[in-house]
């Protein structure tokens, strides 16, 4: 019996330790038990070569591999598995060794035949893989038709149009017309570029509904469809929602609370009277920023604004006085807010009296009550907080980037509540602003 012959039948150890076993026997000295170890590269060479014309027997003996069956047993293993079955393998003792498989023919007319398809077989992969960067698991039939036309197209000179539309599973004449068609001139190109524009000066937080209504307010009649589908083909998505850490001013019960007045009633009739306001916190490198706003539930104006480095009362109060200087005369809205200390101490209600607001709060705990100012945040910071690096950034750039988004959202973001409109070129329709 030969040494695999041994290793087959008991199931252990593996040749090469038995052979390690025979040669430190005195008995077996004289024999040589070393069988070489191939590189891969060295048995892709050597297929290589006699799949070329070359003689088995010239190769291996050129390339010192002891055996011209070996070569041989190389191109088997390579037409039934490719470059893969001429890696080497691990595995263990009681692992029976794999034989190649008997199924191969030994007609050389057929063996080049399959070793074509196998180098059509994997130059179509490479084409998928490095050219349209599809999923390693897809085939050709996940393909859209526009996606093989152009892997036939790479493919055709060395192959032949015949063999590879075959391996594409694509008719000739749908070859040859969407060929023609992908020619053609782009009748969508001047969108393209317009919705690339919007996309860009909306710093890539419109999606495509918002595109769309930014097109038609400005007179461009398109499919809402066709917007998506552009957008998606020119790889522009809008930035996504991201779980985000609550930020939480409650401070304990400091004064009596007022009743919910608002009563989840997120919109009003005209403006300044129902506002809404609440204080977020966004991390930089070097530390925190506290956003303060008061909305108008009419359109959703941001009336004021404050940031600071401290959520504590001067934040707040001085947010609101701003917000009081906008107020034309015998203006008294309903400001709403949560259970924030903020809102609880003295500064705050005195403030409020004084100039005949109204307090109204949610219940405690119940972010429900305030939801138009933390659906506010929410759109914030998809828009400009999250992903954007803050954790490399300074805190006074992120101020900075605050008050260039709040002019951004009164003015320029559009709004599907107000016909597509921003809050300011809705007042401006109505009359309200200059």
């Amino acid at each position: 019996m030969t040494q695999q012959q041994v290793v087959d039948k008991l199931g252990f150890p593996t040749r090469q330790c038995l052979e390690r076993w025979l040669s430190a026997d005195s008995r077996y000295r004289d024999q040589d038990f070393k069988r070489g170890f191939y590189p891969a590269d060295l048995k892709l060479d050597a297929v290589r070569r006699v799949m070329g014309g070359e003689e088995p027997r010239s190769v291996a003996a050129d390339l010192g591999v002891k055996s011209a069956g070996s070569v041989y047993n190389w191109l088997r293993i390579y037409i039934a598995d490719g470059e893969r079955g001429l890696m080497p393998k691990k595995r263990s003792a009681q692992e029976p060794m794999r034989r190649p498989r008997r199924d191969i023919p030994d007609d050389p007319e057929l063996l080049r035949r399959r070793c074509e398809e196998l180098e059509l077989e994997n130059a179509v992969m490479k084409e998928m893989l490095d050219v349209l960067k599809v999923d390693p698991r897809a085939s050709a039939g996940d393909l859209a038709t526009r996606e093989r036309v152009r892997v036939v197209d790479a493919l055709r000179g060395a192959f032949g149009l015949g063999a590879v539309l075959e391996r594409m599973g694509l008719p000739r004449s749908t070859y040859y017309h969407a060929r023609a068609a992908m020619r053609r001139p782009d009748k969508y190109a001047e969108l393209r570029r317009d919705i690339a524009r919007r996309f860009a000066d909306s710093r890539g937080r419109y999606g495509y509904r918002r595109i769309w209504l930014g097109m038609r307010s400005s007179g461009t009649t398109v499919s809402e469809k066709v917007v998506r589908r552009i957008m998606a083909e020119e790889g522009l998505v809008a930035r996504c929602i991201r779980k985000r850490m609550r930020y939480s001013s409650y401070g304990g019960e400091i004064t009596e609370a007022p009743p919910n007045i608002l009563a989840r009633e997120f919109r009003a009739p005209a403006p300044n009277m129902r506002w809404v306001t609440d204080i977020t916190e966004m991390r930089a490198a070097d530390g925190k920023v506290y956003l303060s706003p008061v909305i108008d539930l009419f359109d959703g104006m941001i009336v004021a604004w404050g940031v600071s480095r401290s959520p504590n009362a001067l934040l707040a109060n001085t947010m609101l006085e701003r917000a009081i200087s906008t107020l034309p005369e015998g203006a008294r809205p309903i400001v709403h807010t949560d259970w924030g200390v903020h809102y609880r101490w003295d500064g705050w209600i005195d403030l409020m009296d004084r100039h005949g607001l109204v307090r109204s709060m949610s219940r405690k705990a119940c972010s429900p009550d305030n939801a138009a100012a933390e659906g506010f945040f929410g759109r914030l910071k998809v828009e400009m907080y999250h992903g954007a690096g803050w954790e490399r950034r300074t805190a006074a750039e992120l101020e900075a980037e605050l008050a260039d988004y709040m002019d951004w959202y009164n003015r320029d973001r559009i709004k599907a509540s107000l016909g597509g409109m921003s809050p300011y070129n809705y007042r401006k329709s109505l009359g309200l602003a200059a």
